[in-house]
């Protein structure tokens, strides 16, 4: 159950119904900032590692036999293969697929070579062919292929979003962390490491189903280990009961090899989540939003554990 005596002390909150309203009251609508969108850093140098392949392949615009001049160019700088992959919006350096041409599996290799053979510059142009990158050149007629690639990747980029979300709550709870280090240096702050990287490095034990898990932040204090575990709910995905069981399922874990527990979470989506959150409150020892954090809460309970 919350600490009573930690809330009281930091935020003048008597009891569970005190701190579940002043934790609805102050949940955050966003935790959106200006670099959610796109991470135009990353886009710039995905873009960049293409840079001559793609200014030799803007050579194919307005190829009156494309697949043979596909051909001979392939032929000529053969490390071109190495763009097909992403500008059909896909990671991967080799593709797996059914040949609709003869309903066989085939894998197609677009690592960068020094030299493709006949076969290899067949099956790349086949592919090209059949997967519509040829039509960019003839019937879409795009100008620039740095351009359209760009784009691409600034689509591909937003899958990346609900990455940055997290990122953002741990990078808004790092600087309250921090400064609690320059309190009491003899802290020792660990980042986005798993449970069995700090159990190695400190030779204490941990729970096995939690030891490949990476941890958000872990501090020692002394001889105690605190795992600090954030996240944001903005009402989408998981659902609330879920969540709460999960974070309380982690703290009994943690319990059970001697470590204690604290968990961060904020977001819009607790305001229809308050019977959750309250089971939360009444089984998990310390349960703060980011606002209850930056006014004391969490100096308070990692100085009372």
């Amino acid at each position: 159950m919350a600490n009573l005596k930690v809330y009281k002390e930091a935020l003048g909150l008597k009891n569970i119904d005190e701190i579940l309203q002043a934790f609805r009251d102050s949940l955050l609508d966003t935790n959106k900032s200006f670099n959610y969108f796109v991470n135009w850093q990353k886009i710039k140098q995905n873009v960049e590692k293409f840079n001559v392949e793609i200014n030799i392949l803007n050579s194919l615009v307005g190829s009156k036999n494309i697949k043979s001049a596909l051909s001979k160019l392939l032929l000529r700088y053969p490390e071109v293969i190495s763009v097909f992959p992403i500008i059909i919006a896909v990671r991967e350096q080799e593709i797996k697929l059914i040949d609709d041409s003869d309903n066989f599996t085939k894998s197609f290799h677009f690592k960068k070579q020094k030299k493709l053979t006949d076969d290899d510059i067949q099956a790349a142009v086949h592919f090209c062919n059949k997967s519509g990158i040829l039509d960019l050149f003839t019937d879409i007629k795009i100008r620039n292929l740095k351009d359209y690639i760009l784009g691409v990747e600034v689509g591909m980029d937003t899958n990346a979003r609900k990455n940055r979300s997290g990122i953002a709550m741990e990078l808004a709870v790092k600087p309250t962390i921090d400064a609690l280090k320059r309190e009491i240096p003899a802290l020792d702050i660990e980042f986005q490491k798993t449970f069995k990287f700090i159990a190695k490095k400190y030779k204490t034990p941990i729970s096995q189903n939690l030891a490949n898990r990476k941890s958000d932040f872990v501090i020692r204090k002394d001889n105690t280990f605190i795992n600090i575990e954030v996240n944001y709910f903005d009402g989408q995905g998981s659902k609330p009961q879920e969540i709460v069981d999960s974070y309380i399922n982690r703290q009994n874990e943690l319990l059970g090899a001697g470590w204690k527990f604290i968990w961060i979470t904020d977001g819009r989506g607790w305001r229809d989540g308050t019977n959750q959150i309250k089971k939360g409150f009444l089984e998990i020892d310390y349960l703060l939003n980011l606002d209850f954090a930056r006014r004391g809460l969490l100096n308070k309970a990692i100085k009372a554990v």
